[in-house]
C-alpha cells in the first residue's frame, strides 16, 4: 500500500509502509514518473478525480512536518506520519493507520489519508510524538 503524489516539475513522491523487523514505520522517497509504481504492491488507482483531492491538484506544498514514534521497545524513532500544507493554507495528512468506527486506530501495514485536521490532531499512536 502506497500513496503517489505526482509532482509537476517532474518527480514522484512515494509514501509507503515499511517494516524492517519489529520496526515499522513509512518509507518515504523521489521517484522518477516511471518508475513510481515499481515494486508497490496492488494495483494503482487514481484518485485525481475524487473531490477531496481536486483541491489539492496543482498547489505547492510549503512545509512537511513528521511525526515519529518509536514502535517497539529497543527499536530506533521511526516516522508513522506526515502532515502536508500547502500554499492556499489547506492540509493533509498521511499517516500509519486504519478507520475504525467514527475514528481511527493505529496499524502498521495500512495508510490513513485525512484531509480533515481536527480530526488528524486527535489521531496519535501510544508512543508517537505530535505531526508538525
Amino acid at each position: 500500500m502506497a500513496v503517489v503524489l505526482s509532482m509537476e516539475s517532474g518527480p514522484v513522491l512515494v509514501l509507503s509502509w515499511a517494516m524492517d523487523g519489529v520496526n515499522e514505520g513509512m518509507e518515504v522517497e523521489f521517484r522518477s514518473p516511471g518508475e513510481a509504481g515499481a515494486s508497490l504492491p496492488g494495483d494503482p488507482i487514481d484518485v485525481s478525480g475524487h473531490v477531496d483531492w481536486e483541491g489539492l491538484l496543482g498547489v505547492p506544498i510549503v512545509s512537511i512536518g513528521t511525526s515519529w514514534h518509536i514502535p517497539n521497545e529497543g527499536c530506533p524513532e521511526m516516522p508513522w506520519a506526515y502532515n502536508f500544507r500547502f500554499s492556499d493554507e489547506s492540509s493533509l495528512f498521511i499517516a500509519l493507520g486504519e478507520a475504525e468506527g467514527t475514528g481511527f486506530t493505529y496499524m502498521p501495514d495500512a495508510l490513513l489519508v485525512v484531509f480533515d485536521m481536527s480530526l488528524a490532531a486527535a489521531y496519535k499512536t501510544p508512543a508517537a510524538s505530535s505531526c508538525g
